[in-house]
């Protein structure tokens, strides 16, 4: 199992929902699944074992769809997307 990377784009209006004050959500996703993470202009680099890079995505899909549906990010959101 190789090191790989991935892109994941968040929309700018749910950006700060998604990624919690101070990145607080992005260090906790990066820790859980011991990730490196990236942020730049509304995008975010996963680099990492590919099962984890994959993880990372769709823990990131969930949430992004969450916030597409009004809802406010919570960090037990984030730890029910991690689990």
């Amino acid at each position: 199992m190789g090191i790989t990377e991935t892109l994941i784009d968040i929309p700018a209006e749910h950006e700060r929902n998604v990624c919690g004050q101070f990145d607080a959500y992005v260090k906790k996703i990066e820790k859980t699944l011991r990730v490196t993470m990236i942020s730049r202009d509304g995008s975010i680099k996963v680099i990492g074992p590919e099962a984890m890079v994959g993880k990372a995505a769709r823990v990131f899909s969930n949430l992004i769809e969450l916030s597409r549906r009004g809802n406010t990010i919570t960090e037990q959101n984030v730890d029910y997307a991690l689990a």
